[in-house]
């Protein structure tokens, strides 16, 4: 091994304990410590910055994938035609998901612009209550509010009529009454935007109530923004890749599975020993107890010692899942959590990964 390779594994292995430390101490330790050292106010930003440490793995995945079938496509190795057909679904669905979210991401952003408007309303009133000299008078702020939510009411309605003109032929007539009313309600707003002045903002409550019109103003233009959106080819490529093929072919797949299903659930319920026999028994309860057939098997009787009782399927079912289910349940789920401390603590003093070992490099005698 060399020295610049065993200085990494060194660094690696350094870099994973002091991490486990960390977050180890910061567990155990209380708020009022960790505040009095500095720590709570950087936790958020130092678990940030592992976050996306380890969102470099989704990178490096699709790097991987292209490197391998990719070398089989261009080489026209065995079941070449199989990776085609991966790599194009990665990219298209990547393209497709991209334009989405950039389509989406643009409705959100002209949207926000009058909600900014409407919280610097607020602003405003709350430095004229302070009485803060460091900023322009409340007269010069208020004009240049109503300035700009009158720009952003006539740009609102401009979109308005472009999106009537584009969206209408292509709308159900349920969400064309509902986009006829958003637009109407959106003219109605603001035309009272355009026909406020600055004296009629004089006192505090009438400037929060202007506020409140910026606000429900951007309320009702994001959801004329949302009906383009939904409308979009860009969500409606989406919809087709995502629920139309994905999901479709997930469904498809497991389907098939059930076939396995079955034919694993017959090999189990041979009854070979007693404890294949209580598993069998068990099934039938629970499965006959879920369907109406367990009408059938009904029946009322009384015990000396206990009393009236009946016997039915589906309260033998439910006891058998919340008793002796959940008691198994929680003893496989206990000894997960065991095995989950035990794999953790092998990460942290990094035992788990192969490749710190300097036994890797070893070689058998015959080996050259």
């Amino acid at each position: 091994m060399s020295s610049e390779e065993s200085y990494r594994r060194k660094l690696i292995r350094l870099v994973t304990f002091l991490a486990g430390v960390y977050f180890f101490v910061e567990f155990l330790l209380p708020e009022s410590i960790l505040k009095s050292i500095g720590v709570a106010d950087i936790h958020s930003d130092i678990s940030n910055g592992f976050i996306t440490v380890g969102t470099m793995a989704i990178g490096l995945g699709i790097i991987n994938l292209f490197r391998v079938h990719g070398t089989r496509v261009v080489f026209r190795r065995k079941d070449w035609f199989f990776s085609a057909v991966l790599l194009t679904g990665l990219i298209a669905m990547m393209a497709v998901t991209t334009a989405d979210w950039m389509v989406g991401r643009l409705s959100e952003t002209e949207n926000a612009e009058f909600r900014t408007l409407g919280l610097f309303a607020e602003v405003i009133v709350s430095d004229s209550s302070s009485e803060r000299s460091d900023v322009p008078e409340r007269s010069y702020r208020v004009d240049k509010l109503i300035e700009a939510a009158q720009e952003l009411g006539k740009k609102s309605l401009a979109e308005s009529k472009r999106l009537t003109q584009e969206l209408s032929p292509a709308l159900t007539e349920i969400t064309k009454k509902e986009f006829v009313d958003l637009s109407g309600q959106l003219g109605e707003r603001v035309g009272s935007i355009e026909s406020i002045s600055s004296a009629e903002l004089s006192s505090d409550e009438a400037l929060l109530q202007f506020g409140k019109i910026l606000t429900n103003t951007g309320v009702t233009y994001g959801k004329l923004l949302k009906l383009e959106y939904d409308e979009s080819y860009s969500k409606k490529l989406y919809l087709f890749f995502f629920e139309g093929l994905f999901v479709a072919l997930g469904s498809a797949m497991f389907s098939l599975l059930g076939v396995y299903i079955a034919s694993a659930a017959y090999r189990a319920f041979r009854v070979k020993s007693i404890e294949s026999l209580l598993m069998m028994s068990t099934a039938i309860i629970v499965m006959l107890g879920q369907i109406p057939f367990h009408e059938y098997f009904r029946f009322d009787f009384v015990l000396p010692w206990v009393g009236p009782l009946t016997f039915e399927l589906p309260g033998i079912r439910q006891w058998l899942m919340e008793t002796p289910n959940t008691a198994a349940f929680r003893a496989i789920k206990i000894g997960a959590a065991i095995a989950g401390l035990v794999m953790a603590f092998r990460m942290w003093f990094s035992i788990e990964s192969e490749s710190f070992s300097p036994r890797d490099n070893i070689k058998t005698g015959g080996q050259k």
